[in-house]
């Protein structure tokens, strides 16, 4: 039998595929999934809440895409609820790292560090793989 852990993680890494090549994450895709995972754990806890603002400032800062936001938002409230006591270190770790890797990339690839927007959905995955570890 599969886990949930497991069908975040190959969902987060179809739609990061999917992502890189067409610079879209689809809503049909994340909605659900957002839905589903309010409905579950809902009202979730302060960890999660406190990461759902965040997500939400770094959207409404025009940080992150509508897109990334909804699908990490969708993946944190699927979650199961043993992990959610985890997700604002794992949130900032995975940005933190990724962040970092992609400035590094930018700069081998001779590209310009700023003003330059990307598919992130890719971002996930080191999140989930954080999450499912702990888990």
């Amino acid at each position: 039998m599969i886990s949930a852990m497991t069908l975040l993680f190959l969902l987060a890494v179809t739609v990061s595929i999917y992502d890189l090549h067409t610079h879209r994450i689809p809503n049909w895709c994340t909605l659900p999934l957002l839905l589903t995972g309010l409905i579950t754990h809902w009202p979730g806890n302060l960890d999660l809440w406190l990461a759902t603002w965040i997500l939400l400032f770094a959207w409404s800062g025009e940080w992150m895409g509508a897109g990334d936001v909804k699908l990490w938002l969708a993946l944190m409230w699927m979650l199961p609820a043993e992990s959610s006591s985890h997700l604002l270190v794992f949130l900032f770790a995975s940005y933190l790292g990724t962040g970092l890797l992609q400035i590094l990339w930018r700069a081998v690839q001779g590209q310009a560090q700023t003003g330059t927007l990307a598919p992130a959905a890719w971002r996930t995955i080191p999140f989930l793989l954080l999450c499912w570890y702990v888990h």
